[in-house]
Formats: structure tokens, sequence, C-alpha cells
């Protein structure tokens, strides 16, 4: 019981720093759909990666998955395109699919980044390389039946009792976060999409607690990215399926010292 506390402690420490050290290198994956639907109608869904207040830093990684999730839990895995321009955000890289769902109820739309190491020493910290793991959904509703829980089969887990298509602008909102189905304390951030994550003075971040709980205050309409980042201890090492310029190439074989779970929930807030 001791040891698993302790595990507990050090894992929130780490990602305290973790959220302490991150600059404007450390790029964020998410995801946006329309978040309301009709059984039969097309919609698009969209996935991105870099930081949604510089379009030029935006563009496509290399993934593990995109998939959608149907209310009776059945898995479509998607094959995406890739695009160049967006609206608002005008020459950049993203990934798209069309979707149709076919039933009333929640939907899932996923995505699954493919893993790295990154090291804060590249931007000028202590060195500290850790792999790296993120996480992206987006719920949307059709017709009137209501699922809740909402998860992804992440890992790690932004969950809410709240429908995230229901909220709205002034709600406060109690979220958990969740590894491997358990409550943990990780560490959190909830910001409108043309704030700076990383450094706004209105970005929402913290700790949850050992329930994992965390709440978040939706000052605002329109997108908010929720996220939740966990750290694991333990040494290993990781052989590059992807170039990172100057630091390492495919088939490298890469160290690292932890592993960093980070999730996120796109949230339309009406």
């Amino acid at each position: 019981m001791l040891c698993d506390i302790m595990r507990r402690q050090l894992a929130t420490a780490m990602a305290l720093l973790g959220l302490l050290v991150a600059t404007a290198g450390a790029h964020s994956l998410w995801v946006e759909t329309r978040d309301i639907a009709e059984a039969g109608e097309p919609l698009t869904v969209y996935s991105l990666f870099g930081h949604a207040t510089s379009s030029t830093g935006i563009y496509v990684p290399l993934m593990d998955a995109h998939y959608l999730l149907a209310p009776d839990g059945a898995r479509q895995d998607l094959t995406m395109e890739v695009g160049d321009w967006l609206p608002g955000f005008g020459w950049i890289g993203y990934s798209f699919a069309e979707v149709t769902p076919a039933t009333a109820g929640d939907y899932v739309f996923a995505a699954v980044r493919s893993p790295g190491v990154y090291d804060p020493a590249w931007h000028g910290s202590a060195s500290d390389p850790r792999l790296s793991a993120s996480f992206a959904k987006a719920i949307f509703h059709v017709g009137d039946q209501k699922v809740g829980g909402w998860d992804a089969g992440f890992p790690l887990e932004v969950t809410t009792e709240t429908a995230p298509y229901e909220i709205k602008a002034s709600d406060n909102v109690s979220f958990v976060a969740k590894y491997e189905d358990e409550p943990v304390n990780a560490t959190y951030s909830a910001s409108y999409w043309t704030w700076d994550a990383h450094s706004g003075a209105d970005v929402q971040t913290g700790s949850a607690g050992e329930d994992g709980e965390f709440s978040v205050s939706f000052t605002q309409g329109g997108l908010w990215l929720v996220s939740a980042s966990y750290a694991i201890p333990g040494a290993g090492e990781w052989t590059a399926t992807y170039d990172s310029a100057g630091h390492y190439k495919v088939g490298d074989v890469v160290p690292y010292n932890s592993t960093s779970y980070t999730s996120t929930l796109s949230v339309w807030v009406k």
C-alpha cells in the first residue's frame, strides 16, 4: 500500500515537472468534429497536431490509429486523408475523414499518435528523456439516446458524467483522470483554443486529487481542449519509428527515464 502511494506521488511530481518545463516546442494532439449529427448524415472528423494558436507549426505526425466507436462499442478504423488548407488556420497539414453514423447514440472519434522520446534538454532544461504517448478524442451525439462514459479505450482517459455536447458557457464541470480504468492524480490543463496552452494567463492547470477528480470552469463558448497528463517512472529503450531532426532517426535505439501519457478531450461549448 505504501509503495503504491509513493509510486503515485512520484508520478504526480514527474507530471508536474513536465508541466513546468513545457515550452513552445511541446506540440499537442487534438481532434475536432461537429458534436451534433443525424443518423445517415455524413460529417467530417479532423485530426490536428501542433499549436492551435500557431498555424505554421501544425502538421501531420506519424499516427498509430484513427477510429470511430459506435454506441454499441463497435470500432471502425478510419483511413484518413491529408489536407493542406483549413478555414481559420490557412496553409497547414492535417488529416480528415468522412464518417456516417448509422444509428442513434453517442460516438467517440479517437486518435492515437505514434509514441516518441522527448527530452526537455532540447529546449534548455535539464535532461530527462521520456517516452511520450498522446491520445485525443471528441464526442458527437446522434438522435436522442445518451450513452455516457464516452471512453475511447486509451490507457489514460479524461472522463466525465456530463455529456460534452451539452456543456454551456459558465458551466463548471467535473472530470476524472483514469489510468487503466483507475483514478490517478494526474496533472490537467483546460484552455480555449485561441489561448497559448503552455503559458496563457487564463489556462486552467493543476493536479487532480487521489480520486482523479478536477474541475473546469468553461468561461466562454467555442472549442475547449481538456487534457490530463500522467507519468510513470521506469527506464527503458525505444526503437525510433520516425526521424526527429537533430535528435534521432528511424531505427535508432533511444533511452528514456519514464513514460508520459497525455489524453485530450475536445469540447464545443455552447
